[in-house]
């Protein structure tokens, strides 16, 4: 069997026996796919998005939702080409996923404003990102949201409090009134420990933002990376 190949070329004991490896020249077992399981399969790929949990009794953040997991995944591998390897902007597919994610998530809610987590490093990748979505969603965009002083970038930092205490009181809206009452689609690309989205939230809701929804690319698995 392929298993016992591999395992005699690295050197590790296998004592079992695989009956059914394609190599083996065993019977092969069949499996008939039925409507029932293929309706099974499209709802779990359709309802695989993991979800952010950011709600607070403290601001108007809502749990908003990712379009898969940074790290070994086509959509983590691809956000990290464009982040940290000069691959070039976000490419469509990864808009498409994030707005599946979102109807997903949302459904038909009413959104008034997209907003997207101004960058440290990635320059205007988010910014573009965002556009996209602004305009597959029919919802306007500002470029309002800044930052009115320098952060670090939130994988230097170890554990939460630091991370929120890197980015504490550091966004600002350019025109405070356009937020009041309206209910807020905030967009970024990597998702870890929460600490710049939970900010933000904080930020906005004391500006008088209604609800504000985070919408991301990817989140980590581990809560070991970026905002």
């Amino acid at each position: 069997s392929r298993m016992k190949f591999l395992c005699d070329y690295l050197g590790d004991d296998y004592i079992h026996t695989n009956n059914n490896c394609d190599n083996t020249g065993e019977r092969k077992l069949k499996v008939i796919v039925t409507p029932e399981w293929t309706d099974r399969l499209n709802k779990y790929r359709g309802d695989f998005f993991p979800i952010l949990e950011v709600e607070d009794s403290n601001t108007n953040l809502i749990n908003g939702i990712a379009s898969s997991y940074y790290g070994t995944t086509i959509v983590g591998k691809t956000v990290h080409r464009s982040k940290y390897a000069n691959g070039g902007d976000y490419p469509n597919f990864l808009v498409n996923i994030t707005i599946k994610a979102f109807k997903n998530k949302f459904g038909s809610e009413k959104f008034d404003l997209i907003l997207y987590v101004p960058p440290t490093v990635s320059g205007n990748l988010v910014r573009k990102f965002a556009k996209k979505v602004s305009v597959k969603l029919g919802i306007p965009l500002s470029n309002k949201l800044i930052k009115h002083r320098n952060t670090q970038e939130q994988k230097m930092f170890e554990n939460g409090y630091l991370k929120s205490e890197n980015v504490k009181n550091s966004f600002e809206y350019k025109r405070e009134r356009e937020i009041r009452g309206k209910r807020i689609l905030l967009i970024d690309d990597i998702y870890d420990s929460g600490a710049t989205i939970k900010e933000i939230g904080r930020y906005l809701t004391k500006i008088g933002a209604k609800t504000i929804a985070p919408l991301v690319i990817a989140r980590t698995v581990r809560g070991d990376l970026a905002c």
